[in-house]
């Protein structure tokens, strides 16, 4: 294992996704060792208002956050989102909050490939 985690939820539903990334990143958390992720997102339906649908289950997605970010914080290095351009700008708020709200680098993009560039070397620069 080189140290890269890849979580691909872009075929599950924006409910169901937040917690199948909890568990492979948990996981990783678990192994004790310094990792990086890709994590491939889901497209958001955007529906109705110009913020997008809303999602239901936050409440449950920040207790998951809260138990896996003091792991986070010790063991990952970067976490590299792939999500399109325009789930960029639907969550940019987000993205740009996103150390702050993981506990470790985060960087996006549309990329699968950049993503995975970018997660060697926050490994390797460790």
């Amino acid at each position: 294992m080189d140290g890269i985690v890849e979580v691909d939820v872009s075929d599950a539903t924006p409910e169901t996704a937040p917690t199948a990334v909890f568990a492979a990143l948990m996981a990783a958390v678990q192994r004790g060792e310094l990792f990086a992720a890709v994590v491939r997102m889901p497209e958001v339906a955007v529906e109705g208002s110009p913020r997008g649908r809303r999602i239901t289950g936050v409440a449950e997605r920040v207790r998951m956050l809260k138990r896996l970010r003091p792991g986070l914080v010790e063991h990952c290095r970067g976490l590299a989102f792939v999500v399109s351009a325009e789930g960029q700008r639907n969550n940019a708020k987000q993205l740009r909050s996103g150390a702050k709200m993981w506990g470790c680098p985060t960087f996006a993009t549309d990329d699968p490939g950049q993503a995975r560039a970018w997660a060697v070397a926050r490994l390797e620069s460790d």
